[in-house]
């Protein structure tokens, strides 16, 4: 990571998307800037807690970016993800995505040789991911384990080092938050939490061209994400589809019906977030059928 660039740290870490904080950092736009992340083992008492209900992961911020105004397209660059050697996970009566309601326990675990370390020498090859990160939303507050048009907790596992996020800018500065970082999550996150862990993350945004869409969306890896959110996972899926389809349309100038075919064919749908209130879903396509790129985003 960057030695120089402009950090802000634990102290900083809110619950809440929050538009009226005051910034901890202001930065340039393109500029480097680093924000370190606590987790469910930060303050030291989990090992020895036996009442899980309060844990919450918050999330670290909000950075002011130079010159961003609402309605402003923003790329978000994250360039590293750095963790410590060791996660939290949470199970809660009433939560999660099975059938028959599951205790209350908690696990710490090792992560080692890039991997994480489950009792019985299960071994779980690391994806290190943000879980929560986006702008500050317009006239409101939502809690930081929220997911929205602002992204927010998105749980979705594409964004990993290298990854570029596009979100639109709701308030004067952008004001970003990033925090909930994790060894390794699959789609979902069924039973609450995934490996979660405290680290760091180097992150930059600019303003880049208006799409056809406000985003949230994700280019990593050679695919496009798009994510969708609601109170149902229908929903969700509908919202992401529906903004799949505008970009591809943007970009082929194809009517619903072919653009439809195409995405059946060719897209994967599938569930970021299912065990919080409200749901998350994405759609994921490979970049090459995209004629051109409907965004300016993170180049290789």
């Amino acid at each position: 990571m960057t030695a120089t660039a402009p950090h802000a740290g634990f102290l900083h870490a809110r619950t809440e998307f929050d538009p009226a904080a005051r910034p901890v950092l202001r930065v340039r736009q393109g500029e480097r800037f680093l924000l370190e992340a606590r987790s469910l083992l930060t303050d030291g008492t989990f090992e020895t807690a036996t009442d899980f209900r309060g844990a919450a992961i918050p999330v670290t911020g909000p950075v002011a970016i130079a010159d961003v105004r609402p309605g402003d397209l923003l790329r978000i660059d994250v360039h590293e993800i750095r963790l410590a050697d060791r996660g939290g996970m949470v199970t809660l009566p009433g939560r999660g995505g099975f059938g028959e309601p599951l205790e209350m326990a908690g696990l710490v675990v090792p992560v080692r040789d890039g991997h994480a370390c489950f009792p019985d020498d299960v071994l779980v090859p690391i994806r290190p991911m943000i879980g929560k990160i986006g702008v500050a939303p317009a006239g409101e507050s939502p809690n930081s384990s929220t997911v929205g048009r602002y992204g927010g907790n998105m749980d979705c596992r594409d964004v990993i080092a290298g990854a570029s996020l596009f979100v639109t800018a709701q308030v004067d500065g952008g004001l970003l938050y990033a925090g909930d970082l994790h060894a390794v999550q699959g789609d979902g996150e069924c039973s609450l939490t995934a490996v979660e862990m405290e680290g760091a993350v180097e992150l930059s945004v600019r303003i880049v061209r208006p799409g056809p869409v406000r985003g949230p969306v994700v280019f990593a890896e050679g695919r496009m994400v798009v994510i969708g959110d609601g109170e149902t996972l229908d929903e969700a899926a509908t919202l992401a589809l529906d903004e799949t389809m505008a970009i591809l349309r943007a970009d082929r100038g194809w009517t619903r019906e072919r653009t439809a075919m195409l995405l059946s064919a060719a897209a994967d749908v599938s569930v970021t977030q299912l065990v919080n209130a409200r749901k998350g879903v994405k759609v994921s396509l490979d970049e090459r059928y995209l004629l051109t790129c409907p965004f300016e985003r993170k180049e290789d």
